[in-house]
């Protein structure tokens, strides 16, 4: 009994001893562990991107074995299917800048112009009004501090260069950092195999007798994430391609950069949707007001119909999450991560609600079947 009191006792100490230290390294741990991040950001963006390439290489590559049969040709299937997933991406990139480029150019000539009328009149107002010109008349240079003048310019100059030196590092860095993450992209999609059977044996080797559950939750994860992201995908393209359709249609302006912005704003849920809405009623309205209030009306009847039977029929029931958990997902991620959390909590809340569902009903059926 003494022994067992000694044992709780040394490991309360223990315990203690490291809330301890945990609190005093507090800060040099966090500190530690953003240095770590920022130095893995191009492998963990990297991940990523050959996470979504892979959705594409997985068709290119079925379709290849499909088209070519030998087992020759079999060996070209993954430098095939790596070539055409990156051309398919960047061709869609592309082909949105060329839409999108001539009408926003437009779009800020419209606003410079309108502008330069707001400007025109400001001056013309400044000519003629009597207060003003009585304070020009009154202004004495001799009493400007010039040393005062000379530090705040040597000041503005010099934080303009900071300022300049700053975002040509920026500049760079995001470079250095896309190419780092371009290339380790491929690499992982070209030693995906190999990779995933060290991953196995990783876990046969280490976490063998928690292998079952641990590979069903990997592959849920997996499963909804690739069903969200193929799915979000091909309803924004539809929305998108809908909204450029009636809009010319309608022969509203700007049709083709607006229709690319509800794409890509209905990849983001919820809020997507309102601030695509919101972007093009303001250009819209830059125009004609009547034609915005129009647009405004179409696109509420558009969301509508994608929301109802679009966004069901494309999408399903795959992520299989209700809407007040959606709304959850949504809020929390906004929170934590900006627009980019709201994307990537709703496959996360969706895998972790079908895990745990699957977990409930089996615990029921088990006291059912006992009782």
């Amino acid at each position: 009994m003494k022994k067992y009191v000694n044992k709780q006792h040394v490991s309360l100490v223990i315990a203690l001893f490291c809330l301890y230290l945990a609190i005093i390294f507090w800060p040099y741990f966090t500190k530690w562990c953003g240095t770590l991040l920022s130095a893995m950001m191009p492998l963990l963006i990297g991940a990523v991107v050959a996470y979504i390439v892979n959705l594409l290489l997985r068709q290119y590559e079925g379709l290849y074995l499909r088209l070519f049969k030998s087992n020759r040709a079999a060996k070209f299937k993954r430098l095939w299917g790596i070539l055409l997933s990156y051309l398919t991406i960047f061709l869609i990139l592309a082909i949105v800048i060329r839409l999108v480029i001539p009408e926003l150019v437009s779009c800020i000539r419209l606003l410079i112009s309108n502008h330069s009328k707001v400007i025109t009149r400001f001056i013309a107002t400044f000519e003629h009004n009597s207060s003003i010109q009585q304070v020009l008349k009154n202004f004495d240079p001799r009493h400007i501090s010039w040393a005062k003048v000379e530090k705040y310019l040597s000041t503005g100059l010099g934080g303009t260069f900071k300022a300049v030196m700053s975002t040509a590092s920026s500049v760079v860095s995001v470079a250095t950092t896309s190419i780092i993450a371009f290339f380790f992209s491929i690499y992982l999609l070209i030693y995906k195999e190999m990779l995933a059977r060290q991953f196995t044996r990783l876990i046969d080797t280490y976490l063998g007798k928690i292998k079952r559950r641990l590979m069903y939750v990997i592959h849920t994860f997996d499963d909804c994430y690739s069903s969200y992201i193929a799915g979000q995908c091909k309803d924004a393209a539809i929305l998108g391609f809908a909204c450029f359709v009636g809009m010319t249609i309608m022969r509203m302006p700007y049709a083709t950069m607006i229709g690319v912005v509800t794409a890509i704003g209905a990849l983001i849920p919820i809020v997507g949707a309102i601030l695509g809405a919101s972007i093009g009623v303001i250009l819209i309205f830059a125009v004609s007001p009547m034609k915005a209030l129009i647009f405004l009306i179409f696109i509420i009847v558009l969301q509508q119909f994608d929301n109802r039977i679009t966004y069901p029929l494309v999408v399903g029931k795959s992520i299989g999450l209700p809407s007040v958990w959606v709304f959850a997902a949504v809020i929390v991620g906004g929170s934590i991560s900006g627009i980019l959390g709201m994307m990537l909590t709703v496959p996360l809340f969706a895998a972790i609600y079908q895990i745990v569902a699957t977990d409930v009903g089996k615990r029921e059926r088990a006291r059912q079947t006992k009782s």
